[in-house]
């Protein structure tokens, strides 16, 4: 036994090593897509029209497209505001609806859970320096094979009550945020 590994250890030293003026190898490479979405206004000024008194709804659409078909939404609307300054103490904004929360209505899908489309306002936030409220969260199911990509209709609501509402422009913020479900 000795002298077989002693031979193999002679072979090895004086063996030249094999190599040529070219060479080629390969190696199985791979990447893990992760999970993703995209939300956009298709309108970044939304005309309300006009009011008087009482309540009105706001229609404001957007475009998802994620690679997955289950997305979380939640959505927040802010008091709209005379001339556009939330600032101006002078004039009271015009609130928010809050009894009637927010509505998001995605046409190829449905909301997980036997939920509905409207979604109750939870508490304050800010939407770019406007005082407003946010919603509660809400899961969607795309009937997409593998995404969600479509257009969305968000509906909010505004309550003008005061009959002698200074005349004029009154603008403010509304916002729709999605993440991705992980399993």
């Amino acid at each position: 036994m000795k002298y077989f590994i002693a031979i193999l250890a002679c072979l090895a030293v004086v063996a030249p090593a094999l190599a040529d003026e070219t060479a080629d190898a390969t190696s199985h490479v791979f990447v893990q897509v992760n999970p993703n979405v995209s939300l956009a206004p298709l309108n970044p000024h939304v005309d309300l029209g006009t009011i008087q008194t009482g309540v009105f709804q706001g229609y404001i659409p957007w475009r998802i497209d994620a690679n997955t078909e289950d997305v979380q939404f939640w959505a927040a609307a802010s008091n709209l505001y005379k001339g556009d300054d939330p600032s101006a103490p002078e004039v009271p904004p015009i609130p928010v609806y809050l009894s009637s929360g927010i509505q998001i209505h995605i046409p190829h899908g449905n909301p997980v859970g036997n939920q509905d489309e409207y979604l109750g306002y939870l508490g304050g936030t800010d939407i770019n320096g406007f005082p407003g409220y946010e919603t509660e969260q809400i899961e969607y199911e795309s009937s997409q094979n593998g995404h969600m990509s479509q257009d969305i209709d968000m509906y909010v609501w505004w309550d003008q009550e005061d009959p002698e509402k200074p005349l004029g422009e009154y603008s403010g913020y509304v916002r729709l945020s999605a993440m991705v479900v992980l399993f």
